[in-house]
């Protein structure tokens, strides 16, 4: 029970209603371009959405290292963690879509329209990339490096 005590309080703080605010904006405003690149301008799935979040991540950074974070560690390194998280939180995203979602719709929704599928792929993509995001945020892309002044203890 301690161990559900600590995920839970390590999830539920400040830091995850602030990130949830910008994030959701931040969503609304990555999907709306990713969904009228692929409806309107007929862009591949992968290129659109793929381009919106590259976008839309340079705001997200600035937001959540001064907001969500209220991260110190040194600008070079925050940008290079964060863009590598990004990265890798994208293609992990994107790659576990492709694998589940189209069964999900081969197996239950086979009739579905390609508008409501394409919608059901962008928030999948999303539900994974935010989880995997913030956890990674949160423990890496603005953890001050070890030895600065900010990660010592307090009273130390």
């Amino acid at each position: 029970m301690n161990r559900f005590k600590k995920l839970f309080h390590f999830f539920w703080d400040r830091s995850l209603g602030v990130f949830l605010i910008i994030g959701g904006i931040n969503t609304v405003l990555s999907n709306l371009t990713s969904y009228a690149l692929v409806q309107w301008a007929g862009w591949g799935l992968f290129a659109a959405t793929i381009t919106a979040y590259a976008v839309f991540s340079v705001p997200s950074f600035y937001f959540n290292r001064r907001f969500s974070f209220q991260s110190k560690a040194p600008l070079g390194p925050s940008i290079l963690r964060f863009t590598t998280l990004v990265t890798v939180c994208f293609f992990l995203s994107y790659g576990l879509n492709n694998l589940v979602v189209p069964r999900l719709r081969a197996a239950w929704f086979p009739g579905m329209n390609e508008s409501l599928y394409t919608i059901l792929r962008l928030v999948g993509i999303q539900a994974v990339f935010t989880i995997l995001n913030y956890v990674g945020q949160r423990l890496w892309a603005f953890k001050p490096a070890v030895g600065t002044e900010e990660e010592a203890p307090k009273g130390a």
